[in-house]
C-alpha cells in the first residue's frame, strides 16, 4: 500500500460486535448516512459484490475461511471472489478521509475458542496495520446472561444451529467467546494493545441517550444528521414458547427456506404463556457452573455489570418456559391451515410446526 508522503495514513474504527448488541441498527444507519459521515471526514467503506453492503462481513469470513480448515462460510459464496481485501486497501488509498469505519460482529468470533495455531485476529491485525495510523477495537457487549439466551435464540430462529437441546444446554456448547470476556479482550489487545482495545457495556443507562447509534457517532466524534431522529430497526425475537416450538420442529429434517417460514408462523403465533412471567433475570435459565465463569470472567475485567441478581449463586435452574397445553392450541390451528396450502413451502413449514407442537404435548402429558 503506497501512500503520498504529504498525506497521513488514516485512523480506523473497528467495530467488531458484539452480536446481539444492536449491530445491524448501527450499520444500517452508517450505510445510510455514507454521504454525510464523508462530509465530516469518515470514510464508511462500501464493498462490492457481497451479501450486505451495509457492513463489513465479507473481509471476516475471508479471515475465518483462511485460519480454520475445511470452513466454508456460505454467506461468503458471493464475495469469496471479490477480492474485497484488495476493494478495502484501494478505498482506504484512494479517500482523502482522516478517519475510516469498519464494522461486522462476524469479526468477534475469530478466534472464538480462544488463540488458534494460525490465529485470525493476528492476520486481521497484520493487514489492517499498514493501512492506518492507528486502530482502535471498539465491542459493546451485553451481559453473559442476557447476550446467551439473546444468541441461542438467534441461533434457533435462524437455523444456525438445527439442534434439540433445551437453552440451558444450548449455552454449554457455545465457544468460549459468548461468556469469557476477560479472555476476548486479551486476545485482542495482545495484537492491537491495551489502549487500542475499548470494551463497553452494552446498558441503556451506560449509553448515549440510551442508544448504541448515539453513543458510537459520539465515541468516533461523528455529528449525525436529523436522519437519527426517526431511525429504528427492530430484529424481532422469538418468544419463549416460540423458541421451544421451534427446537422441537429441529426433530424433522427440512430445508432453510422451510425453516424461515416455520419460524414467521411461530413468531405471530406462539405468545408467552399468560401463567408463565418468565425469570427476573436471564441468569436463573442456565446451571451454576456457567454462572461461575461469567462472574469470574467479569470480575477480572471490571466491565461495570452492577446487578446484586448476577452474583447471587443459586444452584437451581428455571424451566425456561411454563407452556400449557392450551397456550399452543391457537399455534397448531394454524399450522394446520397452513399445511393445506398449496405454496409447498408453506405446507411444509405448517406441517413441521404442527409436528413439533404434537411432540411437545406428548411429552407434557408422559411427565
Amino acid at each position: 500500500m503506497f501512500f503520498s508522503a504529504r498525506r497521513q495514513r488514516p485512523r480506523l474504527y473497528l467495530h467488531i460486535g458484539q452480536p446481539k448488541s444492536g449491530t445491524t441498527s448501527l450499520q444500517d444507519f452508517l450505510a445510510l448516512e455514507r454521504e454525510t459521515l464523508s462530509e465530516q471526514g469518515f470514510l464508511y467503506p462500501r464493498l462490492r459484490e457481497v451479501e450486505n453492503d451495509n457492513a463489513h462481513h465479507a473481509l471476516s469470513y475471508d479471515l475465518r475461511e483462511e485460519t480454520v480448515p475445511g470452513l466454508r462460510m456460505t454467506p461468503h459464496d458471493p464475495s469469496r471472489k471479490a477480492r474485497v481485501w484488495d476493494q478495502l486497501a484501494a478505498a482506504v488509498r484512494d479517500t482523502t478521509c482522516s478517519t475510516v469505519i469498519l464494522s461486522s460482529e462476524d469479526l468477534y468470533f475469530l478466534d472464538d475458542d480462544g488463540e488458534r495455531h494460525r490465529s485470525g485476529v493476528a492476520l486481521l491485525a497484520n493487514r489492517l496495520k499498514p493501512l492506518f495510523s492507528s486502530i482502535t477495537v471498539v465491542a459493546y457487549l451485553r451481559r453473559q446472561d442476557e447476550h446467551v439466551e439473546s444468541w441461542c435464540n438467534e441461533l434457533v430462529k435462524y437455523g444456525f444451529r438445527r439442534n434439540t437441546l433445551d437453552i440451558a444446554t444450548l449455552a454449554e456448547t457455545l465457544p468460549v467467546c459468548h461468556s469469557d470476556y476477560h479472555m476476548l479482550r486479551e486476545l485482542w489487545v495482545r495484537r492491537f494493545g491495551e489502549d487500542a482495545v475499548l470494551f463497553r457495556a452494552f446498558r441503556p443507562d451506560r449509553l448515549k441517550n440510551g442508544s448504541i447509534v448515539d453513543d458510537f457517532c459520539d465515541l468516533v466524534g461523528y455529528q449525525p444528521s436529523s436522519r437519527l431522529v426517526d431511525f429504528s430497526h427492530r430484529n424481532l425475537r422469538l418468544t419463549r414458547l416460540g423458541f421451544e416450538v421451534m427446537r422441537h420442529l429441529n426433530r424433522f429434517e427440512h430445508s432453510l427456506p422451510v425453516h424461515r417460514r416455520a419460524v414467521e408462523l411461530v413468531r405471530d403465533l406462539a405468545v408467552e404463556p399468560p401463567e408463565d412471567p418468565g425469570a427476573e433475570a436471564p441468569f436463573e435459565y442456565f446451571r451454576e457452573p456457567l454462572r461461575e465463569k461469567w462472574r469470574d470472567s467479569n470480575r477480572a475485567l471490571r466491565l461495570d455489570f452492577p446487578d446484586p441478581l448476577f452474583e447471587k449463586s443459586q444452584g437451581g435452574v428455571r424451566p425456561y418456559c411454563l407452556w400449557q397445553p392450551p397456550d399452543l392450541e391457537a399455534l397448531r390451528e394454524a399450522a394446520a391451515l397452513a399445511a393445506l396450502q398449496d405454496d409447498r413451502c408453506a405446507a411444509a413449514a405448517g406441517a413441521l410446526v404442527a409436528a413439533a407442537i404434537d411432540v411437545m404435548r406428548t411429552e407434557y402429558h408422559a411427565l
